[in-house]
């Protein structure tokens, strides 16, 4: 293993440690048990997130899935899609599945894990709140493990994939959180996954989400 894998790897346990400590503190119902603040806030963001497109009859992979949130959201609303909930923590999975035992859930670690079989079976690919927290790691650290993770999920959708993140455009910056460049996040997608996305800076949290497609939205 090289110097840099040892590196993301160590940063993937800091941060499955940080998200599995804060479930152990709050009711496995609640989206503080997935690091979030408040039920408004949190089905806002997976609104913005679920607007990438129509996912009534689609295949949804759910990445960093935790309790599977999103799910309830997606059954709240009535958009029928063939979900399925990937997450690196054994205790995150084990409570979605209590929480929905009729679902697809597994624990999968993308940066180690064979995926070539799962190479464009999903529509579309969501990444919710995976990359907010960047707990002791440097900026640099949290931005390649970023990058290394989106990399991996692009040849598993075949329409396109949804990711929030913390703006920089912020009041205040709290410690132990990644503020994401925006320009930066922009030309990684241009450059490594699709040059047709789509930036949503116009809602009311300080974050952003980016769109990114497999094809043009709009064309001559």
């Amino acid at each position: 293993m090289s110097n840099q894998s040892r590196v993301l790897h160590a940063h993937t346990r800091r941060i499955k440690n940080e998200y599995e400590d804060h479930l152990m503190k709050h009711d496995p119902d609640s989206p503080e048990a997935a690091h979030w603040i408040g039920r408004e806030k949190t089905w806002l963001r997976m609104r913005v997130l679920a607007e990438i497109g129509d996912l009534n009859g689609k295949k949804l992979l759910d990445f960093g899935c935790g309790t599977g949130l999103l799910l309830d959201f997606l059954k709240e609303n009535a958009i029928e899609c063939e979900y399925h909930g990937w997450d690196i923590s054994t205790r995150m999975i084990e409570v979605a599945r209590r929480r929905h035992p009729t679902a697809n859930f597994s624990v999968v670690d993308v940066l180690t894990d064979e995926l070539s079989k799962f190479g464009g079976v999903f529509d579309y690919v969501t990444v919710s709140g995976v990359f907010y927290i960047k707990t002791r790691g440097s900026s640099e650290t949290h931005r390649k493990w970023t990058e290394a993770i989106l990399t991996k999920l692009w040849p598993l959708c075949s329409r396109g994939l949804a990711t929030n993140f913390l703006t920089e455009y912020v009041e205040w910056k709290e410690p132990g959180l990644y503020y994401c460049p925006l320009g930066s996040m922009i030309r990684f997608c241009n450059n490594n996954l699709s040059r047709w996305l789509v930036v949503r800076h116009d809602y009311t949290l300080w974050e952003f989400t980016v769109y990114v497609f497999r094809d043009p939205r709009v064309s001559l």
